[in-house]
């Protein structure tokens, strides 16, 4: 039930609760109306048993105590349909219905009791009079059968009660959550490049009102801090390259300078190394600062794909042939696609980069491109250790890296940009897999005449 929508939720507990309430009311009903036809079953037989006793007092043969035997025409016309046992004061029996025969009534049972004859319920009481005890049996069926309706009339009922519940609950919930359905389709368009955009408030003084107005309050204060951390981030990149780039040169021109003892070479080898890792962050860094405020520009035109791939095919070869990795393709003869074609070299030299990187010895690099209905695809799939699997919702994030090896050289953007970069020309970036086997990272991109992927 947790994967239900709240109005689906609203109506079904609506309808529950309508049902359980309805259902207990009838059956209360039903306890009550038995209730009612019992105290009325009690009340004929109270009189019955008086008009009995009168009879037995005026009638000639009177007064009752003094009877030794009773006539059946001593019994008023009220007590026909009735079963009559009377008993005098030496216990015996004075007189008996016709259909009762041999049979008594009470035998030692409560003064209001239930009896069964000719299986058929009888409600019977017993009654004092001078030294005569009467027991008077009423039947029982005609109640029953009211009985038996009612119940009958609660169980087809209580469905159509549920039903009317869950549609009235329905139909309650939508409106009640209309101005919510608003909200969230207000909100889904709320992105990183339309911060500035809020949630309509309702014009009811409400709970949801209260919460629109803190929810707004929120995204302003998140616009805020976006935006501050965008500019930041642009401005320190921006102004990390000048003095990245005069110490590249100054090491570089240090380099040169004849007489440096091999020791001194290696350390501004690595010095070197170093710099040119900070320029590589920097460049990265403010790429992504350009991609979260929307102005990560590209040139996404019809272009054939084929000979680019194959470009970097013959780069990761050179990077390959080091660890004796074996790269094959598997690619049709154009592969047509609405891209830009430098930014498709970046991220695909950089999935290559890691298939390198992250592979063991000997290992395989395979890489297959094509088209289906969905656009065009580049698979880059490689052998090696595979992601953790902690680590695979969050292989895209920024400074994540797939193995925590300071050994290999990176900062965990390399992934995070390329991801941009496709969904910037309306494609996209995902992992499909990662096991002992194999990894495969899919980019994709848009065919001429689809429209581009939702991000």
């Amino acid at each position: 039930m947790s994967a239900l929508p709240l109005r689906v939720k609203v109506a079904l507990w609506s309808a529950l609760m309508a049902g359980g309430a309805m259902g207990l009311a009838l059956f209360g009903i039903r306890y009550f109306l038995q209730y009612e036809l019992m105290e009325i079953l009690d009340q004929r037989m109270d009189r019955v048993a008086s008009e009995i006793f009168w009879n037995l007092d005026q009638r000639p043969g009177g007064p009752a105590e003094a009877r030794t035997f009773i006539a059946d025409d001593l019994m008023p016309p009220s007590a026909a349909s009735h079963l009559i046992e009377i008993i005098g004061a030496n216990k015996q029996t004075l007189y008996r219905s016709p259909n009762l025969k041999d049979t008594g009534l009470h035998d030692g049972q409560p003064e209001l009791h239930e009896f069964t004859f000719r299986e058929r319920p009888y409600r019977v009481g017993t009654y004092y009079h001078k030294s005569l005890t009467l027991h008077l049996g009423a039947s029982l069926a005609n109640d029953d059968a009211t009985l038996t309706r009612v119940s009958h009339a609660i169980i087809i009922s209580l469905p159509a009660i549920l039903l009317f519940s869950l549609a009235g609950g329905l139909l309650v919930a939508v409106r009640a959550l209309r101005p919510v359905k608003k909200i969230t389709d207000a909100a889904r368009r709320i992105t990183t490049e339309d911060l500035h955009q809020r949630l309509p408030v309702p014009a009811a003084n409400d709970e949801i009102h209260e919460l629109t107005e803190v929810l707004n309050k929120t995204f302003e204060q998140l616009e805020k801090g976006y935006t501050q951390a965008v500019r930041f981030s642009s401005d320190a990149s921006h102004q990390l390259k000048t003095p990245i780039t005069v110490m590249r040169s100054c090491i570089e021109s240090l380099m040169r300078q004849p007489g440096l003892s091999p020791e001194h070479c290696r350390e501004l080898d690595e010095l070197l190394q170093q710099t040119r890792r900070l320029s590589s962050l920097a460049e990265g860094l403010l790429l992504l600062a350009r991609a979260d405020a929307g102005r990560l520009v590209v040139k996404a035109v019809e272009t054939d794909l084929r000979q680019l791939i194959e470009g970097c095919l013959e780069d990761a070869e050179v990077l390959a042939a080091q660890r004796k990795l074996r790269i094959e393709h598997d690619l049709p003869e154009k592969i047509p696609a609405i891209a830009d074609e430098a930014r498709v070299e970046q991220v695909l030299l950089n999935l290559l980069e890691n298939a390198v990187k992250y592979n063991r010895d000997g290992g395989l690099i395979n890489v297959s491109a094509g088209t289906d209905e969905d656009g065009v695809f580049i698979i880059v799939a490689s052998t090696g250790t595979p992601i953790p699997g902690e680590k695979m919702p969050i292989i895209f994030n920024r400074f994540t890296r797939g193995e925590s090896d300071e050994q290999r050289v990176g900062h965990g953007l390399g992934l995070s940009i390329a991801r941009e970069l496709a969904r910037a020309q309306g494609g996209d970036l995902r992992l499909l897999r990662s096991d002992e086997e194999i990894t495969e990272f899919e980019i994709r991109l848009r065919s001429p005449g689809k429209p581009a992927t939702k991000a």
